[in-house]
């Protein structure tokens, strides 16, 4: 029998021990299903966080009792709907989107969960809406799920837009299995999103932070309290 655990990585890969997990864990937010829907009614890429990331994110956010997060990169809903679960009904989520088709399916699948009064969708690209954004500042933590270039300002706004024990998150933090350039004889047609991507894990790496060996990787950084006397 094949040998399924890979010593390098150190990663179980039994897809039997992933299933198990899916159905003892559970707990999925309502809605779930209709932003998975929406992406096939409009023909988007099924690039959505795994329900994994999703209860890890919902954790994560829950362990710093977070009330008012900002998400970059809102496709048909389905991250917000797991960061909407942890916020509680007092909650706030501001996503920004830069496709107008993505952000008719998002508000859609937000309106079918009865959560739409918590969400607000800002359209166009997410650094043209960084004012915006600032006035409501500090914020409980920021997810950062967009284009891969633009990860580097994201991540550099949100550490200087949170509130200390404030945390960011940043999905695909391996770049899709493209973080290690390639061999000198294959094409490199990735550089420019590695190059923006090592960048993002550099400034994590500056803050106290690790980057969780999910699938695809699950980058996270915490804003500390400055020491008295110390200046942020």
């Amino acid at each position: 029998m094949a040998d399924s655990w890979s010593r390098e990585g150190g990663t179980y890969r039994d897809p039997r021990i992933l299933a198990l997990l899916e159905e003892i864990y559970g707990g999925l937010p309502p809605g779930l299903d209709a932003a998975l829907d929406a992406l096939e009614r409009h023909d988007l890429p099924r690039i959505q966080i795994s329900a994994g990331d999703g209860r890890i994110l919902r954790l994560l956010l829950r362990a710093i009792a977070a009330r008012r997060v900002v998400e970059f990169g809102t496709l048909s809903g389905y991250s917000a709907l797991w960061i909407i679960d942890a916020l509680g009904r007092e909650g706030r989520l501001l996503t920004c989107e830069r496709d107008p088709l993505h952000a008719r399916a998002a508000a859609e699948v937000f309106r079918a969960a009865g959560v739409d009064q918590q969400v607000e969708i800002l359209l166009g690209d997410a650094r043209d809406n960084f004012g915006r954004l600032a006035a409501g500042a500090p914020y409980d933590a920021v997810f950062i799920d967009a284009d891969k270039s633009g990860y580097p300002a994201y991540a550099r706004w949100a550490l200087d837009h949170l509130r200390p024990g404030g945390m960011v998150i940043a999905d695909n933090a391996y770049l899709f299995g493209h973080l290690a350039p390639p061999s000198r004889r294959e094409a490199d047609e990735h550089a420019g999103e590695r190059e923006a991507m090592l960048e993002l894990h550099r400034i994590f790496a500056r803050r106290t932070s690790a980057c969780l060996p999910t699938p695809d990787g699950l980058a996270v950084a915490l804003v500390e309290a400055p020491a008295p006397g110390e200046s942020q």
